[in-house]
């Protein structure tokens, strides 16, 4: 299993390096979430995934910031604010998920392909564009 890469442990590494790595960290962890579901692997199993993945986004997303505080002469507000909107709806789905709701797996699901997958392919690569310009 991959290491979560949080950038102090990594001093020297590309940026762009570590995003990478950590995209794709969170992409197998939607992968293990989806595999749960359509494998009928029970309530319990697609949990444990679904907080997996929960956990995987918001150590990623603490990284970044991070890598954001580096750069003072900078204003990375709005990046931030996406992440923190991320977070609660990351939140409610997880909420769902502790009442042992299918539907909040399915939601995680929808709401990783859509929201997620974005933030990570497009608004991550001009972040790392802005972070090493």
């Amino acid at each position: 299993m991959l290491d979560q890469l949080i950038f102090h442990h990594l001093l020297g590494s590309k940026v762009g390096d570590i995003l990478d790595r950590q995209h794709v960290l969170i992409k197998q962890k939607h992968q293990a979430v989806r595999s749960a579901i359509l494998q009928g692997g029970g309530m319990d199993r697609i949990i444990v995934r679904s907080k997996e993945l929960i956990a995987a986004t918001r150590a990623h997303f603490v990284s970044e910031e991070r890598a954001m505080d580096t750069i003072p002469l900078r204003n990375f507000a709005a990046h931030k604010d996406m992440h923190a909107e991320i977070i609660e709806s990351l939140e409610d789905i997880s909420h769902d998920l502790e009442q042992r709701r299918i539907s909040g797996a399915m939601e995680l699901l929808k709401f990783f392909e859509g929201r997620i997958v974005y933030h990570l392919d497009v608004e991550d690569a001009a972040l790392v564009r802005e972070l090493t310009s």
